[in-house]
């Protein structure tokens, strides 16, 4: 009878203060914005994009505090060579199971040639040539090279599989569908490549010869075609991620983002726009020009300050009408205000 009674007392005691809290107003909180967030939402969005004469997508995430911002965030852009981070994590994730290893040989041979940048077809003597995982890599994210790309996704079993790794790592929004070898004639409209049309002046030669109308269908295909692309916000997470080896081993990881920091490319575009004692990891991606408008113009990476604060920017141009000046200085501005409001 006592336990009965204390079982009611204390029910009628939850619903008095149920009751008295009800009656008290609750007014719906705004997220706080930081001091620093809100001086980088200022920065950026007073940072003129119309002289790229393009489609713009940015991506900024703080790793340290997780506030982010956004422009064109959830949409498309074409990554071009930034594309070739992704397979190297891929690529970096089979060598973590064992499936492959960094100083595993790889035979490349003259059939396997990609068009556009490609300083290891240089040195090519006979028909075929051997390089190790590791030096592979150092050439396909260091300095961007096409072909040295294009093995290390054919030595995993092609983009699929790329694909499917990065889907296995939660990696979202970005997708690899071609090699290079594939790519690059298909974004100005050159059919039946073949491998001799590697060499620049033979390539280069092949589309003066491309009537107009079938380039201007190319880019326009190209521009809206979902195959090799990434969201801004896909891309920082991607960097965040791998910031905070999430995909990698730690060992895996270091080679990676050292390959990335110790990059000569995109001197003028996000790394212009740092101080001189930050550092920048980061991965480019350059497309053609066709009948005026550029395919796309990219750099994505992890800046680190002094003082350790970390920050993944993503900058995608597409479609730009602007010479290379102007899409460059864009990025660098951007890296800029990065910089200065964090």
């Amino acid at each position: 009878m006592f336990s009965v009674f204390v079982r009611r007392f204390w029910l009628s005691l939850g619903l008095v203060i149920l009751i008295t809290f009800m009656s008290f107003p609750v007014t719906a909180q705004e997220p706080s914005v930081t001091p620093n967030r809100a001086i980088l939402q200022n920065r950026l969005k007073h940072i003129d994009i119309s002289a790229v004469r393009g489609k713009v997508g940015i991506g900024v995430l703080d790793l340290n505090t997780g506030e982010s911002w956004f422009l064109n965030g959830k949409q498309r852009f074409p990554m071009q060579s930034v594309f070739k981070l992704p397979s190297a994590i891929a690529v970096l994730k089979q060598v973590d199971e064992g499936k492959i290893s960094l100083n595993q040989s790889v035979t490349i041979t003259r059939q396997q040639f990609a068009p556009g940048w490609s300083p290891i077809i240089k040195e090519f003597k006979g028909d075929s040539a051997q390089f190790t995982v590791q030096n592979l890599l150092e050439r396909s994210i260091g300095i961007s090279d096409n072909t040295a790309n294009d093995a290390l996704v054919r030595l995993i079993g092609g983009t699929q599989q790329v694909n499917a790794i990065l889907g296995k790592l939660k990696i979202h929004d970005i997708r690899v569908d071609r090699l290079e070898q594939q790519l690059q004639p298909e974004s100005v409209g050159l059919t039946n490549f073949q491998p001799e049309l590697a060499d620049e002046q033979k390539f280069n030669s092949a589309v003066q010869k491309i009537p107009v109308s079938v380039k201007k269908a190319a880019l326009e295909k190209y521009l809206t075609d979902p195959r090799d692309t990434a969201t801004p916000e896909g891309m920082v997470d991607l960097l965040a991620k791998l910031h905070s080896h999430q995909l990698l081993s730690s060992l895996n990881t270091a080679l990676l983002l050292q390959i990335m920091t110790d990059s000569p490319t995109g001197e003028k575009r996000l790394k212009a726009g740092l101080p001189k004692n930050w550092s920048i990891a980061h991965k480019t991606g350059t497309g053609e020009d066709v009948l005026g408008r550029n395919t796309a113009t990219n750099d994505v990476g992890i800046v680190i300050s002094p003082n350790g604060k970390r920050v993944a920017i993503a900058v995608f141009i597409a479609g730009s009408e602007a010479p290379l000046e102007d899409r460059e200085r864009l990025m660098s501005n951007i890296a800029s205000a990065v910089a200065e409001a964090i």
